[in-house]
């Protein structure tokens, strides 16, 4: 590692040692041991602390994380704390029927600030940033503004019962000091998320959980056992088959097409590229699965995340679950996709963004919004304008070809194949710009192929709108009963704009 590499770090340079030992840098070695004590520190929610005052839970949560934050990020994890400050300063002084718009503008320009300073001076060793943490924490004071807007306000919004703040998640009463920031620095979710929502938070510290289980009631919540091991088994099998991976499929062969004498440029064809493109960005994916399961497992392990029964009687521990691996490795479609991966942000999106206002810019705000909170690289901005007009046709494609393949059940069977490989391919096509993030190589990516998706999906979004509604018409009498299918009746898709019933909409 360089001299510039370990002189902008300011985590805790204690492990070291480690870090030259098993070959891995610093700041991840950190990120792992903050991790892996944090879910050991998890289970004192469960035993010891169970029955602690609601006060002493919101302290150990909070002392927890800032010693963790100063661990992983030294001076830098002031911003841990400024923050929320601002942000609570805002939340007791502005009026109450603007509290929502006020925090998320002023908490989305000061992350702004953040990810300006990271794009300009962070090196390119470097890869565990402020800006990560404070992401999540933008997601916290803004939820909370808003459902404490939507309770003390008592403001009728345009939405429904599953795209804005409802009944469980209203908050009734502003936050003490104590509560507000224990929960915008509770270290279960500190360091990578998944967001929490401030009612989801206090149910957990107090005790009351779902279907009747608590401290005050005869049934008694499950072991998280089960769930919580499978979880960490997930995380592994993901850190695994990136350690695997990561050297044989490097990311940076993809940057080399900027360059037109190498061998990327001249002698690969377009389809050993896409495939190389896969497996490069199925390794970035192996980090986020790595790192969302573990923080899951965290989260289960102290309590957090139980959702109930399902119907075989069976505890489900979802609540806190921010990725669907087989979902999105497996998705048919670009909607089932997009709708498994990061969930609990395509909530936060729901609830700050696209319930709010009209129905007119729902689409651009949610955009607009996911953008600039990932910050401002090139890359980011390329794959949303390529998944967006890709979510548009994938609908458009789906209601015109999808009738002709359900007349018998080896058709459909092709369909669903033929399916798979598409989504993969556009799937792949469209984030390789969010991985690269800069703009020279995700033009060259481009260029390579000839925007030839990026024609295709603009071609396809002009299908006359005569011939939809007959496709649609022919599919609505012919439908076969789905070889396997569950309910959706509650996402926030993308996919479903201009034509869903419930006008949901997703994105990540």
């Amino acid at each position: 590692m360089s001299a510039t590499y370990y002189d902008y770090y300011d985590g805790s340079k204690m492990f070291l040692f480690v870090s030259n030992r098993v070959g891995l840098p610093i700041d991840l070695v950190n990120f792992l041991i903050a991790q892996i004590a944090a879910l050991c520190l998890a289970r004192l929610f469960r035993k010891p602390l169970k029955l602690a005052s609601a006060e002493f839970r919101h302290s150990v949560c909070l002392v927890i994380g800032l010693i963790m934050g100063y661990f992983c990020f030294g001076k830098q994890a002031i911003h841990l704390s400024v923050l929320p400050m601002l942000s609570y300063t805002l939340l007791k002084t502005v009026p109450q029927h603007l509290m929502g718009n006020i925090i998320l503008s002023a908490s989305m320009l000061y992350l702004s600030c953040l990810h300006l300073h990271r794009q300009i001076y962070h090196t390119a060793d470097y890869t565990l940033d402020i800006t990560g943490p404070l992401m999540v924490i933008t997601q916290r004071v803004t939820s909370l503004a808003y459902s404490l807007q939507d309770s003390l306000a008592k403001k009728e919004i345009n939405c429904n019962s599953t795209s804005c703040s409802t009944e469980k998640s209203m908050v009734e009463k502003m936050p003490s000091p104590l509560e507000y920031f224990a929960y915008t620095l509770a270290f279960q979710t500190l360091m990578c998320g998944p967001v929490v929502f401030y009612s989801d938070y206090i149910n957990f510290i107090e005790g009351t959980r779902v279907d009747g289980v608590g401290k005050d009631k005869s049934v008694l919540e499950p072991s998280p056992r089960l769930a919580v091991i499978y979880k960490v088994g997930g995380s592994v099998a993901a850190a695994l088959l990136y350690l695997t991976l990561a050297k044989k499929y490097p990311l940076a062969i993809l940057e080399e097409l900027t360059d037109p004498a190498s061998e990327v440029s001249r002698s690969w064809s377009a389809v050993y590229l896409l495939w190389y493109a896969y497996l490069s960005t199925l390794v970035v994916r192996c980090k986020y699965y790595h790192a969302w399961l573990l923080s899951e497992a965290i989260c289960n392990n102290s309590g957090m995340g139980f959702n109930g029964y399902d119907n075989d009687g069976k505890p489900k521990w979802d609540k806190m679950s921010n990725i669907d691996v087989f979902g999105f490795e497996l998705a048919q479609n670009f909607r089932t996709a997009v709708a498994s991966w990061n969930k609990n942000t395509n909530a936060w999106l729901r609830g700050v963004a696209y319930s709010r206002g009209g129905a007119a810019f729902r689409t651009a705000r949610v955009y607009m919004l996911s953008a600039v909170w990932h910050g401002f690289y090139p890359g980011y901005y390329m794959t949303f304008f390529a998944g967006g007009i890709f979510t548009v046709t994938a609908r458009n494609v789906r209601t015109v070809v999808r009738p002709v393949f359900l007349e018998s059940r080896t058709k459909k069977l092709f369909y669903d194949l033929l399916s798979f490989i598409t989504t993969r391919v556009a799937m792949t096509y469209a984030t390789v710009p969010f991985v690269l993030l800069h703009l020279g190589p995700s033009l060259a990516f481009y260029g390579k192929l000839y925007y030839s998706l990026h024609f295709i999906a603009i071609g396809a979004m002009l299908l006359p709108a005569s011939k939809r509604r007959s496709a649609a018409s022919a599919q609505s009498n012919h439908e076969l009963p789905q070889l396997s299918s569950k309910s959706n009746k509650d996402n926030f898709s993308i996919h479903e704009i201009n034509g869903d019933s419930n006008g949901n909409l997703k994105i990540s």
